[in-house]
């Protein structure tokens, strides 16, 4: 045996004899209650150990595919969590094994690894279907999805878990209470996705997370034009941008809305989209598609006409058919 994989061994019999006393479970019993295994270790995967370590739940192993990330793990975790870059080794002893990679790997995963009646197999994306665990569910384990409704930017976002929204779904009852005690724990707030429906919730998501980070990179670009530096230009649309959202937790939609589109300013409007096209077509589109959500926001709030409703949406739609023409 080699230096490495003793280490690795004694680190293994060490970390299942802190669950043992623990659980005061024996270990020849096979998995322990609530222990749980996180696979391709990430930003994601990450943020949930350090979550796990200060919580009621037993966090036995990581698998992680780099060595930088295995070392930063060992420094962040120490000795009672077992980390390898196997996904077996890290998978055996567990009950509850949280597939943290992204998308395109969470099959490929599944299918690597050797499943065992009584674990139950979880991947952690808000698009995927339960069905990507179809190897794991064939192999005996049972199945389900906890999605964090929540972006995790760096590897020590493990406060990102607590107050937030997570969608869950399992075949399996035990299952699902066992999600949704999980999610409880966090003082964090369970509601059900079903598989069919993931792809849309999660186009949901992006929408108002990593599109919206598109528009304001959008705003950026125009602000650039004007000689204004990009992160002067997201400096400037900041505060803007957070009494927008502080509006909208106060007095949620349509009455936070403000603008030219509640106005019904169709002089207004038209200003910007006559600029946008000679500025750059496919900003005019992007501004032009985004427009038409707020214009159907604003008309919920009954201050503008029936005949400016339809001004403004001609000259939105008009807009958007000029820049798929340019391309």
């Amino acid at each position: 045996m080699k230096q490495s994989e003793m280490a690795e061994y004694f680190q293994h019999v060490i970390v299942l004899a802190n669950l043992n006393k623990m659980t005061n479970k024996n270990p020849k019993v096979g998995l322990n209650r609530d222990s749980i295994s996180i696979i391709a270790a990430g930003k994601l995967g990450s943020s949930l150990a350090i979550a796990l370590k200060n919580s009621k739940y037993p966090l036995i192993s990581i698998h992680a595919r780099s060595l930088e990330q295995r070392k930063w793990l060992t420094e962040i975790l120490g000795p009672t969590v077992f980390i390898t870059e196997d996904p077996n080794k890290a998978a055996k002893n567990s009950k509850y094994i949280f597939i943290t990679g992204t998308d395109s790997i969470v099959e490929d995963i599944s299918q690597s690894i050797k499943w065992v009646k009584g674990q139950v197999a979880l991947h952690c994306s808000g698009a995927l279907p339960l069905s990507i665990l179809n190897h794991a569910k064939k192999s005996g384990a049972e199945t389900g999805a906890i999605h964090p409704l929540q972006t995790f930017p760096s590897k020590t976002s493990y406060a990102q878990f607590r107050k937030i929204w997570f969608a869950i779904e399992s075949d399996s009852k035990n299952v699902y209470h066992w999600l949704d005690k999980f999610v409880r724990a966090f003082e964090s707030t369970p509601f059900y996705i079903p598989s069919k429906l993931r792809a849309l919730y999660h186009s949901a998501a992006v929408l108002s997370c990593g599109l919206f980070a598109g528009s304001l990179g959008l705003s950026a670009e125009i602000l650039q034009s004007l000689d204004i530096k990009r992160e002067d230009s997201i400096k400037m649309l900041i505060p803007l941008v957070q009494t927008t959202l502080n509006e909208i937790c106060e007095k949620g939609l349509p009455k936070s809305l403000t603008g030219p589109y509640v106005r019904g300013d169709y002089n207004t409007v038209k200003l910007h989209t006559n600029a946008l096209q000679d500025f750059e077509p496919s900003i005019a589109m992007a501004y032009s598609s985004i427009a038409l959500a707020s214009l159907r926001i604003a008309k919920e709030q009954g201050s503008m006409s029936e005949a400016e409703y339809n001004e403004i949406f001609t000259d939105l739609m008009k807009s958007i058919k000029k820049s798929l023409d340019t391309f």
